[in-house]
């Protein structure tokens, strides 16, 4: 009797250890299920109308789809600047991690040649004051190299921005926003974020204000019709006329702006060449007869003579640029990377076009041919309301970043909740337990957010990606406060709660 009983409690054990081991077995499945009637919940909860609504949530380590929630009909919405995640993913696998931007200025006998690579951190105002350095000392440092190079005076400066195409401004970009920064043309030769900035003091009483601009330069006119005023609030925009450099200063002003009123400026590689060759003459480098400056051209190519010797080369890594584009959403820098994904595998001058082709072989290459079809890739930025892409789209390829070689840099690309660029304000509210780096997104009737949610103790880790499209009038808050409740949610799967 007692080996009969004996294998009885065996067999009971064996039983137990069974159920056990089922139990383990179901309970992802089982929370997977629970955190994704949590999200269904959450979006009922929002009072979003008729919004679409798309949200994808993904264990990175596994693989395994947490939540996949889609708007009837097609689930392609627009992403707004969550297109940066696509554009900027696809230039980390294209160039490398590695990758660096070299801008190179070249002294050929009485001549300096500018070559760009489509860098658009060259002279970019938010950089230069990171490091506590002015427009003029980081050109004067250049001036200087020439300087040292040059052994004659400086007849001509040309600027070679071919690696891009020359047409700096997206057919589908909004029209009436064309002078505003966001909105800056995108060119083999960046300066200056290709934006001009102008601080404005208040003058005499129902007279002009003073002005002063960065870059400065005789080339440059800014016609005041603003006025100054004794009551009121100072409100002034400007205008850009016909004229590559001239533009108009409107509206009223009481009191000294402490922010540049900023507006892009035409053909943005022309403003550094004529700002180089002020600088040049300033520093007493120029011939008798001035300093012309012109666009190399296909009539008159311009190469690497025998004689031209390097005076300087800008460099800037890819890590930089993909941060300030992540973080801070900088247009420019992402239709940079898109055109510059186009030259890199094609060999010719970047354009929106072959950048969007490139762009999309990668994403057949990891994601599938089908999920490729379905995206439609406009520009790189997310500015143009003709990109269309998936929440699962999204988040599959947020997986394929984490993933490859390096990934961590990518990930740490995206702004921290609560603490950097356009998620500083976010999350204010949250008890956060795990890592949250995301890129939001804005265009008229469209909010959207998507990342990482990180455990940073366990190390696991889910890509997430949140689509609202057709935002009904006056609900945009209540669209930011569901991104962040679905973040939470997760964030409390990760870490256990």
């Amino acid at each position: 009797m007692r080996d009969m009983d004996a294998c009885g409690s065996v067999r009971a054990r064996m039983m137990v250890v069974v159920a056990l081991a089922c139990a383990l077995m179901l309970a992802p499945a089982a929370l997977a299920q629970s955190l994704e009637r949590r999200v269904q919940a959450a979006i009922a909860n929002a009072r979003m109308g008729n919004a679409k609504i798309g949200v994808t949530i993904i264990d990175v380590q596994s693989g395994q789809t947490l939540v996949d929630i889609t708007p009837s009909g097609d689930d392609a919405l627009m992403p707004a600047s969550n297109m940066k995640l696509i554009t900027t993913g696809a230039a980390f696998l294209v160039l490398g991690k590695d990758h660096e931007l070299q801008t190179r200025i070249m002294v050929d006998g009485d001549r300096v040649i500018v070559r760009g690579t489509g860098d658009p951190a060259f002279g970019d105002p938010h950089l230069l004051e990171t490091m506590r350095t002015s427009i003029e000392q980081f050109t004067d440092r250049l001036v200087e190299s020439v300087k040292k190079t040059s052994p004659t005076a400086i007849r001509e400066v040309v600027i070679d921005d071919r690696i891009f195409d020359r047409e700096y401004v997206h057919p589908e970009w909004p029209a009436n926003q064309l002078s505003r920064a966001y909105c800056a043309q995108v060119s083999g030769l960046n300066f200056h974020a290709n934006v001009l900035n102008v601080y404005v003091a208040p003058g005499q009483a129902g007279g002009e204000p003073s002005v002063r601009t960065e870059p400065s330069g005789s080339w440059l006119t800014v016609r005041r019709m603003a006025r100054t005023v004794k009551e009121g609030n100072t409100e002034i925009w400007l205008e850009r006329e016909k004229e590559s450099f001239t533009f108009k200063l409107h509206g009223t002003v009481r009191t000294a702006v402490v922010e540049p009123v900023q507006v892009t400026v035409n053909e943005p590689s022309m403003m550094f060449g004529r700002y180089f060759a002020d600088r040049l003459t300033k520093a007493r480098l120029g011939s008798d007869q001035g300093i012309s400056v012109r666009l190399a051209n296909a009539e008159d190519p311009v190469k690497d003579g025998p004689e031209a010797r390097a005076a300087v080369v800008v460099r800037t890594g890819l890590p930089v640029i993909l941060e300030r584009c992540n973080v801070d959403s900088d247009n420019l820098y992402a239709e940079s990377l898109l055109k510059l994904c186009g030259n890199s595998v094609t060999g010719q001058p970047g354009t929106w076009g072959s950048g969007a082709a490139v762009i999309r072989m990668q994403l057949k290459d990891k994601l599938g041919a089908d999920a490729a079809a379905k995206v439609v890739i406009s520009d790189g930025s997310g500015l143009s309301r003709g990109n269309k892409v998936s929440a699962n789209t999204l988040a599959r390829w947020l997986k394929v970043l984490s993933d490859a070689p390096g990934g961590d840099q990518f990930v740490k690309s995206l702004a921290l909740a609560g603490e950097e660029g356009t998620l500083r304000r976010r999350f204010k509210g949250s008890k956060l337990k795990c890592e949250v780096r995301a890129k939001s997104g804005y265009i008229r009737e469209v909010r959207t957010l998507s990342g990482y949610v990180t455990n940073l103790e366990t190390g696991k880790r889910a890509a997430f990606s949140v689509l609202v499209n057709e935002v009904p009038s006056g609900a945009d808050a209540r669209a930011k406060e569901l991104h962040e409740n679905i973040v939470e949610l997760l964030d409390g799967y990760l870490a256990g709660k």
